[in-house]
């Protein structure tokens, strides 16, 4: 019997066990970090104005965001204000006042409201010295 009570002793004692064709049952230690994809749902960023009003469907960049070194067009009202030139551009939604002329920097989301397609601005600032140099 105190045969018996050892061998039931021994395998329910906790421990690693080492049996043929069990290796993947031990536990692995790892070294480093794995770099977290990004969502497949999370937007791009855009950072050429030509790529939204050359679009032949503006309703596909919707939810995209933006991120634009422009001048200021036309002042639409005290919330609005046009990038862009004559038949390409996009109207900006922002509580930032700018005036025409003005060179901004623009980070936001493309939106859409009753079939217009708009820039909800998150920021804008202004730029001195014009332009910056083209981006490589």
């Amino acid at each position: 019997m105190t045969g018996l009570t050892a061998l039931v002793l021994t395998a329910l004692r906790p421990g690693p066990r080492h049996e043929a064709g069990r290796e993947a049952d031990l536990p692995v230690g790892t070294a480093g970090y794995a770099l977290e994809s990004e969502p497949e749902e999370s937007p791009a960023t855009l950072h050429d104005l030509e790529t939204v009003t050359g679009a032949l469907d503006q309703h596909e960049l919707l939810g995209w965001h933006v991120d634009f070194h422009v001048r200021v067009g036309a002042i639409e009202d005290a919330t609005s204000f046009w990038i862009g030139k004559g038949d390409s551009r996009v109207l900006v939604r922002s509580m930032t006042p700018v005036t025409a002329d003005q060179f901004v920097h623009i980070t936001g989301t493309i939106e859409g409201q009753d079939q217009q397609v708009y820039i909800r601005a998150e920021r804008v600032t202004e730029l001195s010295g014009g332009p910056p140099s083209p981006r490589l």
